[in-house]
């Protein structure tokens, strides 16, 4: 007895509660637990009294460390903005790091307000309330001490103005215009998106409803195989839930040893799994492979969620099911109206620096130096690595960083408090090839000037190499606005006059007059040099524009400020178009090149440093000018297509889920493409090349039936929410369990025509000649409309056209579901016999 006291001697927060319940159910019954929790519920009423918990605004304790970590993070995105300025990244990975950046920042913040409050006072009233599970989260802590971070609009994209503030601080004017997206958004989604996971509900129902435990075993030899995931605690945990509950479709023996561990048919209990986890691959049973034509058998659904048993006979774990995908959404949907559209996107795992210091590392081998999608320069470890942070003889810190992580700072550079040193990363996620990309960025200039591209090897418009394309800054102008204003006065008293055809520069011989009356034979004008009008390319400069190439036949040519412009006379070494000077690196000790939008050019034995804009063009750009091509401000220069981030929240969920479960082919009006029918038609054909039209179907249908399964449960599990595979499974077979008829053969069905797979191998097995058919998916509301019953269809929607094709076909209703009993006013045909 002492050994289970000391086990239990912990503090109890909401999950570990729940595990003592799980525990004491398990071991002894129900009506032991219900006394139980009545107890359980006596001491929390009491010590809740006793404790008088309240909040005050002296309990929400901002860490001091904050001011450093936002200063980090605004050096941080000052380089980011260099590297732009410089053409080292484009615009979208500029915006993509900023958004990193300050969700990085959020996160470290958030890590920071959690051990403030442990360090301080662990019985902080906030602290205890958020960390037992009673009230609250840490979303919503590390918004009233910590910042509230990126926001996201009423479309879910991000903003990428972070607000910096917190409650407790307050918000700035700027920053509460920016939440006020968020707060418009959360009233939005409450009233519009609770409708929608109501009528998903109500579909699953339908579709759901004459799913019974009908019989103990469907004597069925096939199952599904489960490959035990261990990368982390997270996916062993995962796997441990899907396996628990289940039946084994095969027995499992000891390699070594040949002795058997479980047996076939066995159901998986809390101490066989610990034993079956051990293996690489499992193979259970599952109502996907169920045989039963009308619902399911005992051993292919596994124990009932709700007491742990094996499931009865009568059990409606359609209902259940239909339940279990429907209620979440609901749910969640008053989520978004909480947590205020605060992004929260996924951020890497970081090693900060402990303190400031001057960091070294062994660089010549274990690793090799690369460049960041960000263009920052990092050392990749294929090794652990020690590093060393000394701030002198007393302070000093040693660092571990594993394998496959990528080191931002280098050698003997000096760190500062908290600043992001590594970050830590595995081989599956840099193997990870790029998604399709969905969005689109159009590349506007900021200048008018001349294109001239940089390292662009290919320009077919669509298929470029990485290059840069600068933008040299320049005035266009027309031929006739030109020679409208030839006559007006230039600096140092210069004279463009247009006689005839001709261009005829002068030069003013009396320089104390202002302004001067122009007269061409006056002996105050001196003529410098005569141009054809016809050969305008041929000026120079002699005035301060200075005119350069026609673009095409609107007769646009480009003009360049020269005071604006400075010139370096007698350059030291060779320079050509799109050459940076380095940042301090002086020319004649004159002049050196103060900003990245600065270039030097050559011209003749000068070098002209010239204003400029670079825009780095990547692989999946798409190119919308030529070089040397004249192009005025914000008109476009290149497209790039990439996949926008967006706050992954239950209202963007909710659509996803329902287009797989309705199996759409379009995703708002655009066909999508990779959709379950496409995939599933690509993996009936690859499969009937080398199996007979029976396998290939199967395999089809258990592939397309994973696929569905694991995208439904992505968008739940983003949300923390669990829900078992089972529930799953059983919408899914449904939406998988009918076929389409090819060739009839020796049979009496007709090609096209739509039957169940069960039924139509029991038909094959009765004729020689096989009737060929090819596996379909079916979206639940279709699903629910081509019932077997008439009656559930009518009272579903479009109920005269379903009575009518009722009538016109002459279908008889066996009633066999619950809903056509509940219309009639029958006994449902369900129930395991138990009283409750």
């Amino acid at each position: 007895m002492k050994e289970k006291n000391f086990i239990f001697n912990k503090t109890f927060d909401k999950s570990e509660v729940r595990k003592l319940i799980s525990w004491f159910l398990h071991n002894y019954g129900t009506l032991k637990t219900i006394k139980l929790l009545d107890r359980l519920k006596e001491i929390g009423f009491k010590n809740a009294s006793y404790a008088g918990i309240s909040l005050g605004i002296e309990d929400l304790k901002i860490p001091k460390i904050k001011g450093k970590l936002l200063e980090n993070t605004e050096r941080k995105i000052k380089k980011n903005e260099e590297r732009f300025q410089t053409g080292k990244i484009n615009i979208v990975e500029k915006i993509d790091n900023i958004t990193k950046s300050w969700n990085l920042t959020n996160e470290l913040l958030k890590k920071e307000v959690i051990n403030n409050f442990r360090q301080t006072d662990l019985v902080n009233p906030l602290y205890m309330m958020t960390f037992s599970g009673a009230r609250g989260n840490i979303s919503q802590i590390r918004q009233v001490v910590g910042m509230r971070g990126l926001m996201s609009d009423s479309q879910g994209e991000i903003i990428n103005l972070p607000i910096k503030s917190n409650f407790k601080e307050g918000l700035r004017t700027t920053e509460y215009f920016i939440s006020c997206y968020g707060a418009r958004k959360g009233l939005v989604d409450t009233a519009l998106k609770t409708a929608n996971a109501g009528y998903l509900t109500r579909r699953l129902i339908y579709v759901a409803q004459n799913q019974i435990i009908k019989q103990p075993n469907c004597k069925t030899n096939q199952g599904i195989l489960i490959n035990v995931e261990k990368k982390n605690k997270s996916f062993y945990k995962m796997t441990k839930e899907n396996l628990i509950g289940r039946v084994l479709a095969k027995e499992i023996k000891d390699q070594e040893t040949k002795k058997l561990i479980a047996s076939k048919g066995q159901d998986i209990c809390n101490y066989l799994v610990k034993k079956l986890i051990k293996l690489k691959k499992i193979y259970i049973r599952s109502t996907l492979s169920c045989k039963i034509n009308y619902g399911n058998c005992q051993l292919c659904y596994g124990w009932s969620l709700g007491n742990g048993r094996m499931s009865e006979l009568g059990e409606t774990v359609g209902i259940i099911a239909a339940q279990s995908i429907g209620e979440p959404g609901t749910q969640l949907t008053m989520r978004t109206f909480h947590t205020g559209g605060v992004f929260s996107g996924e951020s890497a795992e970081t090693i900060n620096a402990p303190h400031e210091g001057i960091i070294s590392y062994n660089t010549e081998n274990g690793g090799k130096k690369i460049k960041t999608k960000y263009a920052e320069e990092a050392f990749f470890t294929l090794k652990e690595k020690i590093l060393t942070v000394t701030k002198n003889r007393i302070k000093k810190s040693i660092i571990k960083i594993p394998k496959y992580s990528l080191i931002f700072v280098q050698p003997k550079e000096k760190l500062f408090l908290k600043q992001v040193i590594a970050e830590i990363s595995n081989l599956q996620i840099i193997n990870t090839s790029n998604k399709q990309q969905k969005e689109i960025k159009e590349i506007k200039t900021e200048i008018s000037g001349q294109s001239y591209f940089d390292k662009i090897t290919k320009s077919d418009g669509k298929n470029i190499e990485t290059g840069l394309i600068w933008i040299l800054n320049g005035n266009i102008i027309s031929n006739t606005l030109f020679f409208k204003n030839i006559k007006a006065k230039k600096k140092n008293y210069r004279y463009i006059i247009k006689e005839k055809n001709k261009i005829i520069l002068y030069n003013n011989l009396n320089m104390k007059t202002k302004s001067p009356t122009i007269k061409l034979k006056s002996k105050n004008l001196e003529k410098l040099r005569t141009f054809n009008i016809n050969n305008l390319n041929s000026i120079k400069t002699y005035f301060e524009y200075s005119l350069h190439k026609k673009i095409n036949d609107k007769k646009q040519f480009l003009t360049k400020k020269i005071k604006t412009e400075k010139f370096i006379k007698k350059p030291k070494y060779k320079c050509k178009i799109g050459e940076f000077v380095n940042k301090g690196k002086k020319i004649d000790d004159k002049i050196c090149s103060r900003y990245p939008s600065q270039i030097i050019q050559k011209e003749n034995n000068r070098l002209l440093i010239r204003k400029t804009n670079p825009y780095l063009a990547s692989k999946n750009s798409e190119l919308k000018i030529k070089n040397n091509f004249l192009i005025k401000k914000n008109s476009s220069i290149l497209i790039n297509y990439y996949k926008k981030q967006k706050t992954e929240d239950i209202v963007q969920g909710l659509p996803k889920v329902e287009e797989l479960l309705e199996a759409k082919k379009t995703s708002q009006i655009n066909i999508s493409q990779n959709n379950p029918h496409e995939k599933l038609s690509k993996q009936f054909k690859f499969f009937k090349n080398t199996h007979s039209n029976r396998i290939a179907t199967k395999k089809t249908i258990e592939k397309i039936q994973k696929t569905l399964i694991k995208k439904i449960q992505l968008v739940y599990t983003s949300q923390g929410v669990k829900i078992s595979n089972k529930h799953m499974e059983i919408i899914v077979k449904q939406m998988t369990s009918k076929v389409i008829i090819e060739k009839q053969a020796d049979s009496k069905l007709l090609p096209g025509e739509i039957i169940e797979l069960n039924k139509v191998e029991r038909i094959n097995n009765n004729l020689k000649n096989k009737v060929e058919y090819k596996p379909i998916i079916i979206g639940i509301s279709k699903l629910s409309l081509s019932n077997q019953s008439f009656i559930a269809e009518a009272s579903f929607q479009e109920t005269t056209r379903m009575l009518t094709k009722a009538a016109i076909e002459g279908k008889v209703d066996w009633l066999y579901g619950l809903k056509e009993n509940l219309v009639l006013g029958n006994l449902i045909p369900v129930g395991t016999g138990h009283k409750n």
